[in-house]
């Protein structure tokens, strides 16, 4: 029998940069559990901008009604930049507050 190589289908590290795919960084965070200070929530994305090597992504964190924040990503972040970022924030509940990560 012939081996298969499952080097394709082998996910990235979360610590591994995301460069400025627009793809990479929605499937990276859309729909996962975070801790956001001192509350979880579940990221939803709303919008991803690109301009240069920094990308502004709009996201939802909770089901709640209160409002979203803005992260602006340079292009040598990772996922795990933004988890990070987000633990230690401290939202202040203004409209897309934004979160440099």
């Amino acid at each position: 029998m012939d081996a298969v190589d499952l080097t394709p289908l082998t996910l990235s590290p979360v610590d591994t940069a995301l460069g400025t795919d627009v793809d990479a960084w929605f499937m990276a965070l859309d729909g996962h559990v975070v801790r956001v200070g001192d509350d979880t929530g579940a990221l939803r994305i709303e919008g991803i901008h690109r301009r240069g090597s920094t990308l502004w992504i709009q996201v939802s964190l909770f089901d709640d009604g209160a409002p979203g924040v803005v992260l602006q990503v340079e292009s040598r972040h990772s996922q795990h930049d933004v988890f990070e970022a987000l633990r230690h924030c401290a939202l202040t509940g203004v409209p897309l507050e934004i979160i440099r990560v």
